[in-house]
């Protein structure tokens, strides 16, 4: 009865359903082989390779060029725009990305100038920054809410990259064979996503100078604020990778790793959910209001269970999945757990704020964030080492995720939607317990 009264919703959570199909299995996967991956290299081969993935994580949201939000808000608005916008996002995402690979060499040289493994490494990772141009097309998807399709994909080049670091562990290989899995997935999930495109949207891409002037003026916010974030989430490693050494990068590495696995579901959440708040963003801000708090509340409810979870269980999460030989990561993962918890809240305020053209406000956010992540991390590190990292890493979380939207006087109304969100325990509860009777009544 609930379906037939309510296809809007049913549609939601079947799109999200998807997608936290998608990344409940890359976690799982992720973890079984990235933790026998893990466990082969050793905490220093391991923070090796995690020292040149910080560098690419940064170009990764360089070459992005934060154009997702904009794509997709402006697909759901406009349709007619679809071939424009998504042709030229492609070519600029290319043309970015392969520069980015250059740029990349040229710094990591100039960082570890005797490093020829680490130079190698990076290289063969870096390349994964070309085939993922082809995630502009995820954005058709999302704006269509069919994310089945991008869940195939990046499953299947999940499962078949997996074989393939699998076969490397039976055969003992070296690491750069490790390092060039990254690049092989990007291939894969490349193909896939082109095919599934070509055969579901049937539309002919096209560039236009004049849109990638649009793209870039609509986005230039987020670049700037994703470029910032990645700086700021990723420089501790590359301080500790620099001050201290590979091993205990490896080590907070694996804390780190652990501390976000939880982040897929208010991820999923949100992307699944932006059609929506567009859509009645634009025809019923009331409706609109009840669905956004809704689901700040339930990302925020989670999080509290998700961090006190990893605080008391982290030593045997520890051991399950890296091993007696990781145990150094104990401390450091239960602090991260509830800097990822102040960060998902924190992603919670883009919508509205792409919505209601605050854009603007994400680059104060973050370049706050970033300054107060340098100092502590400068700062921290140099007392505490890899715990100072972490410390500085949940500062800085809950300052950008939510402190500062109240210091801000163009936030106020986000604060206002925040605190009133939990004025919403009664309506996500009865979400919750219509859902499971309905459940119950259809098996």
């Amino acid at each position: 009865m609930l379906k037939a009264k309510n296809r809007t919703l049913w549609k939601f959570v079947n799109n999200t359903g998807w997608i936290l199909f998608k990344e409940v299995y890359t976690i799982l996967v992720s973890l079984v082989v990235g933790s026998l991956s893990a466990r082969y290299l050793g905490p220093s081969n391991y923070g090796l390779i995690s020292y040149g993935s910080s560098l690419i994580s940064f170009f990764l949201i360089v070459t992005q060029l934060g154009m997702s939000n904009v794509i997709i808000l402006d697909l759901v608005r406009r349709p007619q725009t679809t071939s424009e916008h998504l042709g030229t996002a492609l070519v600029m995402r290319i043309i970015v990305s392969v520069i980015s690979v250059g740029l990349i060499q040229g710094i990591i040289i100039f960082l570890e100038p005797d490093n020829t493994l680490l130079h190698l490494v990076t290289l063969l990772q870096s390349l994964s920054l070309i085939f993922q141009a082809s995630d502009v097309l995820f954005c058709w998807f999302h704006a269509k809410m069919e994310m089945k399709y991008v869940t195939l994909t990046g499953m299947v080049a999940l499962t078949l990259t997996s074989i393939w670091r699998i076969v490397l562990l039976v055969k003992s290989a070296s690491i750069e064979w490790f390092a060039v899995s990254l690049s092989i997935s990007a291939f894969i999930s490349c193909v896939m996503t082109t095919v599934f495109f070509a055969v579901r949207a049937k539309i002919k891409l096209r560039f236009s100078f004049k849109n990638a002037g649009y793209i870039l003026k609509n986005s230039y916010h987020f670049i700037i604020n994703g470029v910032a974030i990645t700086f700021y989430t990723q420089i501790d490693k590359i301080m500790i990778g620099k001050a201290l050494d590979e091993t205990i990068l490896g080590y907070y590495t694996a804390a780190g790793a652990i501390s976000v696995m939880w982040e897929v579901i208010p991820n999923a959440i949100l992307n699944s959910a932006r059609p929506l708040f567009v859509q009645k963003y634009d025809t019923d801000k009331t409706e609109f209001l009840k669905r956004y708090q809704i689901v700040i509340l339930g990302i925020c409810v989670l999080g509290v269970v998700v961090g006190f979870g990893f605080t008391v269980f982290a030593k045997p999460l520890v051991w399950i999945l890296y091993g007696d030989e990781y145990y150094a990561a104990v401390p450091a993962l239960r602090i991260l757990a509830w800097a990822t918890v102040c960060s998902a809240i924190g992603n919670a305020r883009t919508t509205w704020m792409v919505l209601s053209n605050k854009s603007k406000y994400l680059e104060y956010f973050t370049f706050i964030g970033a300054a107060i992540n340098i100092v502590l991390n400068l700062v921290f590190i140099h007392f505490w080492g890899y715990m100072g990292a972490a410390l500085a890493t949940l500062v800085t979380s809950a300052s950008t995720g939510i402190v500062l939207p109240f210091v801000f006087r163009g936030t106020k109304e986000y604060v206002q939607i925040f605190v009133g969100s939990f004025r919403q325990i009664p309506v996500l509860a009865g979400y919750v317990w219509d859902m499971a009777v309905s459940k119950t009544r259809e098996r």
